[in-house]
Order: structure tokens, then sequence, then C-alpha cells
């Protein structure tokens, strides 16, 4: 049911299209956490480029700092800040996803967050296979990556899972370096580039081994082979730095190993062949420029996550398209996955050092009370 606020609102907007000589007609609308989203349809003789362009001016009708017009199958969304907004909660999401039959099944299920329309969400990382996060200050990069890596060890043991943490600002991911699926803390660039060439060892040894056996480490351990075979899942909090220490070191350090490639160069190499053999790559940044998210990168990280950026260049530097200029920060993002061809809206769940202290001591005792409940079936 309408508020009488957000029937002011549907008025607002329906005046300024008219005022803008855009045809539509209000058609539905629901309310989530943080956002409410108004769907209208156009006129059919009224091209969409014409309301994409108008963000600004709706925001200004409906007396917010900004607002999402996305594309809604055959309806004009627009995505509109309620002025109570409510807070994700960390634990919800997690028991969510610890009781959903449907990601009970995932082999690395990612968190994160919830729907627009408040449901908790998470892909499997098995399937995207790798993930590029950026977002600037305020975005909600570092408790995005905390909640990933929280969710992940308390739905998976450390048998099952296994992280290589690179944090070469040393800042955010050090507070994992004691969980037990923690394999590698790294902080050094030279320490990451010795770690590829470990892990390329790994994705040979392993491919080796699977030849004409199974077509993927996921299948070689539900057959029962020996050895069994724990994901890798290289967590990197500042891609940027990781580029800009690696050619500092290039220019001033002579005793640096040049025979090593370029980070993203490195990193290409790697997601090309690694899914198969159960490693995964999740990259994150503030600098959403195209020096940083390449060609190389970009293409080889299918899941691409955009928290707020400042501008629409760097918006489309990420998702290839605008609209993460117009997000809320603290963790709002638009998502672009193998899942749908458009990006999808997410809120992140906010994570309290609390819940990082909690996860850390007690990782495995809330994985088995919370297997130990009964699943659900997912809601739509």
């Amino acid at each position: 049911m309408q508020t009488e606020a957000q029937t002011k609102i549907i008025a607002q907007i329906a005046l300024k299209l008219s005022g803008l000589k855009i045809k539509a007609q209000y058609k539905h609308m629901h309310t989530g956490p943080l956002i409410s989203t108004y769907y209208f349809q156009l006129g059919f003789d009224e091209p969409i480029s014409k309301i994409m362009n108008k963000s600004e001016d709706i925001a200004i009708a409906c007396g917010v700092d900004s607002v999402l017009i996305r594309r809604a199958n055959a309806e004009i969304a627009i995505e509109v800040p309620n002025k109570e907004r409510s807070i994700v909660d960390f634990s919800k999401c997690l028991f969510d996803l610890m009781t959903n039959s449907e990601y009970r099944k995932m082999a690395l299920p990612i968190l994160l967050g919830v729907d627009t329309y408040g449901n908790t969400k998470a892909i499997n990382l098995v399937d995207q296979p790798h993930i590029l996060i950026a977002g600037s200050t305020g975005g909600g990069k570092s408790i995005l990556l905390s909640s990933i890596i929280g969710a992940l060890a308390v739905a998976k043991s450390e048998r099952e899972v296994k992280f290589i943490l690179v944090d070469t600002k040393r800042l955010d991911l050090p507070l994992f370096e004691n969980l037990p699926h923690t394999f590698k803390s790294i902080e050094q660039v030279e320490d990451f580039q010795k770690a590829l060439d470990n892990l390329m060892q790994l994705v040979r040894k392993r491919t080796e081994m699977m030849k004409g056996i199974a077509r993927n480490s996921t299948e070689w351990n539900s057959l029962g082979h020996s050895p069994y075979m724990p994901y890798y899942v290289i967590i990197i909090d500042e891609l940027a730095d990781l580029i800009a220490q690696d050619e500092g070191r290039r220019l001033l350090d002579l005793t640096y190993d040049e025979t090593y490639s370029k980070i993203p160069s490195r990193i290409a190499s790697l997601v090309n062949i690694c899914r198969a053999s159960g490693v995964h790559i999740i990259a994150a940044t503030q600098r959403a420029s195209a020096k940083v998210i390449n060609g190389e990168i970009k293409n080889n990280m299918p899941t691409r996550i955009a928290l707020r950026v400042p501008s629409r260049v760097d918006s489309t530097t990420i998702i290839s398209e605008r609209g993460a200029e117009g997000l809320l920060g603290k963790g709002d993002m638009l998502v672009d996955s193998l899942e749908s061809s458009i990006p999808q809206r997410y809120h992140g769940a906010f994570v309290s050092n609390s819940d990082i202290a909690k996860i850390l001591a007690e990782a495995s005792e809330i994985r088995q009370q919370l297997k130990s409940l009964p699943e659900v079936v997912k809601q739509g």
C-alpha cells in the first residue's frame, strides 16, 4: 500500500515527465529497505534514450540527491531513495544463506546482500567464475569484501576452501589472517608474483591429474578421487595499488625480478586456465580507470560489481553502462553477471567488527548450528 509520501512522489515524477514532454504512464511500484521503485510505461513513439538522460531532473522533482532510471523489461524503473533507510543486517543474510535450499547447494556462495525487494541474494563463484569490484571511497568496498569472506568462511569449512588474501595497504584483509581458511596473507607485490607462480603450478598439476577422469575439481571431489582438491579464492583488496607497486619496483628496484610479466597480464594468464582447477579471483579497486580495469582484466572477469563511483565514465568502465554514479554508497551496488543481461541492483550487508570477531572465533560452530536448521525454498 502506498504511503502519502510515495503517492506524492508518483505525482511529482508524472508532472516532471509531462513537463519534459515525455509520454509515460504510471503502472506500479514496490518498496525495499533502501529504495522504492516506480514503474512507468513509455508511449509507443517515445525513444528510451529520451528518459534515460533525465535522472537529475527527476531527482530534483522528487527532492532527493539522485535517482536511477533503468530499463525493466517492457517498463522503465525509476529508483528513488527512501527517506528512512534500513540497515541490511549481516546476521539475517547469513541465516538466509545457510537455510536457503538453493544457496546451500552452491559450491562457493558469494553473499551480495539483498535485492531491491529485501530478499537475500548470493551467487555461485564457481559459475561466475571471477569477480571484479570497483567503488570510490565511501562506496562500501571493504565492507563488501568482509561480508564475502565472512559468509564464505561460515558456509564452507577450511578443508573445502582456502583464502589467499592480498592487501598491500595492510588495512582490512589482515583482520582475517587468523581464519583457519586463510592459506596465505600477502602484503608485498613480489610475494604476490611468487604466489602466482605457485598457483600456475597447482593449476597445471590438477589439470594433468584430472585429464580423462573429471572435467573440473568439483566433479573430481564428488567422485571421491584422491587427493581432495579444495577451492582457492584469491581476494585482492586494492588492485590499483598492487599494479602501481609492481610498476614502481620495475622502475626503481634493480633487484626486482623483471622476468615476471606485469600484474594485469599475469592475472589474465591465470584466470584463462584456472576455472576448472578450482582457483578463483575476487579483485577490488577504488580506481575505476581504464589503466587499472583494462580490456585484459575486464574481459577475463565476467562478473563485475560497481559500487558508487564519481562519474558516468567510471561506471561505464566497470559495467559498460551508466548508473553507478547515482548509487547511494555504503554497499549500494550494480552487479553485471552471467546471470542477467542487465546489471542488477543489490544492497550489501553491514558487517561490524563484532561480526568479524565472532566469525574468527566461532566460524565452525556457527556453520554447524545453521546447517542443522531445515532448508527453506528460495523466495522470489
